[in-house]
C-alpha cells in the first residue's frame, strides 16, 4: 500500500504507559521504509532507463556521421559521372540529408523527454528528502520532549 507524505504527518500512535506503542512505530516505520525501498528501487530502473536512451543516442551520433561520410562519398562520384548520374546522386544525398535530419531530430526529442524525466525524477527525489527530513527532526523533538518529562 503506498503512502504518502499526508498519510505520514497525520500517523497517530496509541499511547502506552511509557509513551508510544513500540510496536505501532516499529510497523509505521516500517511501511516508511517499505516505501523508500520502492521509490529507490524506481529511481534505478529510471537511471538505467537514462543510460539506454544515452547508448541510443549515441548509435543515432555515430548513424549521423556515417550519413555524413556516405554523402561526402556520394558527392564525390557524383563529381565523376555524366550529368544525368550527377542529378541521380544529387537526389541520393538529398535523400540522406531528409533522413539525417530525422535521425537527429528524434535523438534530441528523446533527449530532451529522458532531461525533462531526469529533472522530475531530482525533483521528487528532493520533496522525499525534506519530507523524510521533517519526519526525522519532528521524531527528534517528540524525543527530546520525552527525555525532559
Amino acid at each position: 500500500m503506498p503512502i504518502t507524505p499526508l498519510e505520514t504527518r497525520k500517523q497517530e500512535f496509541r499511547k502506552s504507559l511509557r509513551g508510544y506503542d513500540p510496536h505501532e512505530v516499529r510497523s509505521f516505520l516500517e511501511m516508511v521504509s517499505t516505501e523508500l525501498e520502492n521509490l529507490l528501487r524506481e529511481n534505478a530502473g529510471l537511471s538505467e532507463k537514462v543510460k539506454d536512451m544515452d547508448a541510443k543516442i549515441e548509435d543515432y551520433h555515430r548513424m549521423e556521421k556515417i550519413l555524413q561520410d556516405t554523402l561526402t562519398t556520394t558527392q564525390k562520384a557524383a563529381d565523376e559521372l555524366k550529368n544525368g548520374a550527377r542529378k541521380e546522386a544529387e537526389t541520393i544525398i538529398a535523400n540522406t540529408k531528409v533522413e539525417a535530419q530525422r535521425f537527429l531530430r528524434e535523438a534530441q526529442t528523446e533527449l530532451a523527454r529522458v532531461k525533462e524525466e531526469t529533472k522530475m525524477i531530482e525533483h521528487q527525489k528532493l520533496l522525499l528528502v525534506s519530507e523524510f527530513r521533517g519526519l526525522l527532526e519532528s521524531y527528534l523533538r517528540l524525543l527530546e520532549r520525552l527525555e525532559t518529562k
